[in-house]
């Protein structure tokens, strides 16, 4: 079995979610069991795919042929192009979504609708699965597209308050003014080219850059840093993650901005640019926006006392970091500086998806449980959800940086190559951090406080609940455990795959 499992990352949801409707007609246990069984398929299938590329490296997939090139030597079919970095989202985007389904099972079943909601849950996944396997942009705006309003409808899916509207607006209008954006650049490079296929458009940008080339790149740059929640355009992401339902914030957080933004952009930058541009310029663009970024995010954090608000800051500062490393890798293209800070916002997409996906699940817990989220009602959690609170308190050790967890790992290689690069983009790292910890120090002070009257009646969540967060919980232990391990044997190649155009290329024309 090769690259014919590919296909069955998109079958298995695509079935799973327009069966939904009907499995549900057999009753709620049913459509729970569905739910679990289709997301734990596709974590099979997924899991499946990051070994054979690790082990084989990039794969490429051609739909319903051989090969993707017509009688002209000219790419006229659809191709899944995998390597090793697209590889690792697969198997971010199908854990994280597992956890976020099982962990639904409990926390949304007071909730009506739950057939509409797993199935666009399930529709949320395959849109992000979409994005990391396609080769060609017109796929990578359909699948991003499927993505997105699966994810407005989601943000919105407790309709019954003002909030959830408000924000599911808000997030539809934002995120269609960063689809119009990509939309626009996607039909230039067309118009320009003739072409979407991602490697043969690096080729052709390759043997002739033109203007229209790098105006349809400034508009990916514009639409992908909506996408991905990086400020000044973060607005959206602050009000999106109170109204949801907290296993879809674990998503939004965790996964959407990062495959729909971080991955896009760097996909885009690094496999179909590349050297065609002036790559500094780019990256010294990105860097500036990172750094207004990871300060503006982990500052707002610390003054929140809505607890999913300040976690939902703290993500506009980690887009930061991972920024910070993308722009870093692609101004010092080439070198090792460049290649550790690439691998530094890999490992820390990677583990923000584990971090934040726990934070979030946390914050549903406590509000399933109290049904507050302001912080000044929550002293003295530690008491009564005993659990919980030592889940928080790996997490938040884990995204402030703490050794020996996995935040630490993937930060030291932002702040190493950030001071190699230049210092102060080191010294701006250390200064987001220190609010990052003085926002997290805030919440654990107030847990392990006063137990107030309100928390006195609290318990820990049931184990549909609890079960994820304690995964979760583990894999944040365990990667921590063994970080440069992790980063030798996968990030630093998973950056190097993604530096590697020519590779990226001749993977394509090999398919001819």
């Amino acid at each position: 079995m090769s690259a014919e499992i590919l296909p069955y990352l998109i079958i298995i949801p695509l079935f799973g979610a327009f069966s939904m409707p009907m499995v549900n007609l057999a009753g709620r246990k049913a459509r729970e069991a569905w739910a679990v069984l289709i997301s734990g398929a596709t974590l099979a299938v997924g899991s499946w795919v990051f070994y054979w590329v690790y082990e084989k490296g990039t794969v490429l997939y051609t739909l319903g042929a051989k090969s993707p090139f017509g009688q002209a030597n000219f790419p006229i079919r659809i191709v899944w192009e995998v390597d090793l970095f697209g590889a690792l989202m697969v198997l971010m985007v199908t854990f994280v979504a597992f956890m976020a389904v099982i962990y639904s099972l409990g926390y949304m079943r007071h909730d009506t609708g739950l057939d509409k909601y797993y199935t666009l849950i399930i529709i949320l996944e395959l849109g992000m699965l979409g994005i990391a396997i396609t080769g060609d942009l017109f796929n990578f705006y359909v699948f991003l597209e499927i993505m997105s309003i699966a994810s407005y409808a989601l943000v919105a899916f407790r309709n019954d308050t003002w909030e959830a509207i408000e924000a599911g607006i808000k997030y539809m209008f934002v995120g269609s003014v960063a689809s119009s954006l990509i939309l626009l650049g996607i039909a230039l490079l067309y118009g320009e080219y003739g072409t979407l296929t991602m490697g043969y458009l690096a080729l052709k940008l390759s043997q002739n850059p033109t203007i229209v080339g790098k105006v349809a790149l400034a508009l990916f740059i514009s639409g992908l840093l909506f996408k991905s929640g990086a400020s000044p355009v973060h607005m959206w992401l602050a009000d999106a993650h109170p109204a949801a339902p907290s296993s879809i914030s674990a998503m939004l957080s965790g996964l959407v901005i990062k495959i729909g933004g971080i991955y896009a952009l760097a996909r885009i930058a690094f496999s179909i640019y590349g050297a065609s541009v002036s790559v500094k310029t780019v990256g010294w663009l990105i860097i500036l926006f990172a750094c207004i970024t990871l300060i503006v995010g982990n500052a707002m954090a610390v003054i929140q006392t809505d607890m999913k608000r300040l976690l939902a800051y703290s993500s506009v500062g980690q887009i930061g970091y991972i920024l910070l490393g993308i722009g870093i890798g692609l101004a010092a293209y080439g070198s090792q500086t460049g290649e550790i800070a690439l691998a530094g916002a890999i490992y820390h997409t990677f583990n923000h998806a584990l971090m934040k996906g726990l934070l979030f699940l946390i914050a549903g817990a406590v509000i399933h449980q109290l049904g507050t989220r302001d912080l000044n009602e929550l002293s003295g959690l530690a008491k009564t959800m005993p659990k919980t609170t030592f889940a928080f308190l790996i997490g938040a050790a884990a995204i402030i940086g703490m050794p020996p967890l996995n935040g630490f790992a993937s930060k030291w290689l932002i702040y190493e190559s950030s001071a190699l690069f230049n210092p102060v983009l080191g010294a701006i790292a250390i200064i987001g951090t220190a609010f990052c910890t003085a926002a997290y120090v805030r919440v654990l002070y107030t847990f392990f406080g006063r137990p107030s009257e309100r928390v006195m009646e609290a318990k820990d969540p049931e184990k549909s609940m609890l079960w994820p967060m304690l995964i979760l919980t583990i894999a944040i232990i365990v990667m921590g455990l063994f970080p440069w391990g992790i980063s030798d044997k996968v990030m630093i190649p998973a950056a190097k795959a993604l530096e590697n155009q020519l590779a990226y290329v001749a993977t394509l024309m090999g398919g001819g």
